[in-house]
């Protein structure tokens, strides 16, 4: 095997798949990326056997034939190259290859193709077209709030179901770590031959690589699923995701329907007295307290060991007097979500959940549990 590629054009194909490969793991292959010559193309995929990416490059010329490489070995070779050089690679004896331009060379060790896993198949389902944005959007509001535990297999990903809405069939992504739930809908045209009857959960680190192939550039990525895959491609770059085999807790349970509190403050300044606040905040806990009181949003933080900060916005609010504590990150994760310049708080009493949404649109909100404050 051997071929020639622009340096630049192989390092953004090698970029698009460190995320993937795995750099410590019981099989030192999926620290690897598998290239592949044929058909006047450079195929490049990484695996951790949850998730496949494969890149597809044209290149000018090659031999067929096919290596594992170490993929983060290999992007840091390319990235000290000479810029806007051409690189050659060319196999040699022994599963290594011969790397160079110019006046440069490197001899890099790989594997053997064939120990490489294989490749799952593409859905034969209807493909979906979904505009990058909006993909990106809803996932940005949702993936903060999964859980990062593994033990908590269910709550690790996010759930994608169709939601019916006045606006009609949406997208809807929806997370929770226990602590609190964040559910956004986005118009995406026709998600009834995606998710016509059925749910999908998804892992977190599968939607962020999705999530990277809708930032790549304007333009749409088309979604397939299989019982087993989310599949997801856009231009020269595919994605499969292996589905979630577990049970998304009964969201719709967790939304309070007595929150009949509301204060509304500026998003953005609401936001700011959050961040300034924390710097005083527990490092362990990061609690905050929310004072409300007449025309005003008092917020503050106590470090038994370092002092305390206060700040105050104003607010919205008619309602009795009420003090309560929150992990500070979640609300500004909650905030985050809003894109709107007002945002309403909806409340009950001091020992139950808020909800955070945006004051006009819908398609939005972010619940959060309280906390004991002493």
């Amino acid at each position: 095997m051997n071929f020639t590629v622009e340096r630049d054009l192989l390092i953004d194909v090698l970029t698009g798949i460190q995320g993937v490969a795995e750099r410590r793991h019981t099989m030192p292959v999926l620290s690897h990326a598998l290239m592949t010559i044929g058909g006047g193309n450079l195929t490049v995929v990484s695996s951790d056997l949850e998730i496949v990416v494969r890149c597809l490059q044209p290149i000018a010329a090659g031999e067929p034939g096919s290596i594992a490489l170490p993929a983060r070995k290999l992007l840091d070779i390319a990235k000290v190259l000479p810029k806007e050089s051409t690189v050659s690679v060319a196999g040699k004896e022994g599963n290594y290859v011969e790397i160079s331009s110019g006046r440069s060379h490197f001899r890099l060790a790989g594997l053997p193709s064939q120990e490489f896993p294989e490749m799952p198949e593409k859905p034969s389902g209807k493909t979906v077209s979904i505009d990058g944005d909006t993909f990106r959007k809803l996932s940005e509001r949702v993936v903060p709030f999964a859980s990062s535990d593994e033990t908590r297999y269910n709550l690790a990903g996010i759930l994608l179901e169709r939601s019916e809405t006045e606006s009609g069939a949406m997208l809807r992504m929806v997370a929770t770590d226990g602590h609190r739930l964040a559910m956004a809908d986005g118009e995406v045209g026709n998600i009834g031959e995606l998710l016509a009857a059925r749910k999908i959960l998804v892992p977190k680190k599968g939607i962020l690589e999705i999530r990277k192939l809708a930032e790549s550039g304007p333009g749409s990525i088309e979604l397939s699923a299989s019982e087993k895959f989310l599949f997801a491609a856009k231009g020269d770059t595919e994605v499969w995701v292996r589905l979630l085999d577990a049970d998304f807790p009964d969201y719709r349970q967790v939304i309070p329907k007595e929150n009949l509190l509301t204060a509304t403050v500026a998003r953005d300044a609401f936001a700011e007295v959050l961040r300034r606040v924390a710097v005083m905040a527990p490092d362990k806990v990061h609690s905050v307290k929310l004072s409300f009181s007449g025309k005003q949003l008092e917020v503050s933080s106590t470090s038994p060991d370092q002092g305390e900060a206060r700040d105050l916005l104003e607010s919205e609010y008619e309602g009795p007097a009420m003090k309560i504590g929150f992990n500070g990150r979640y609300l500004q994760d909650a905030v985050a979500g809003v894109s709107e310049e007002k945002m309403v708080l909806q409340l009950k009493d001091e020992v139950s959940q808020v909800i955070l949404r945006p004051e006009k649109e819908r398609n939005y909100l972010a619940i959060v549990m309280p906390m004991r404050i002493y």
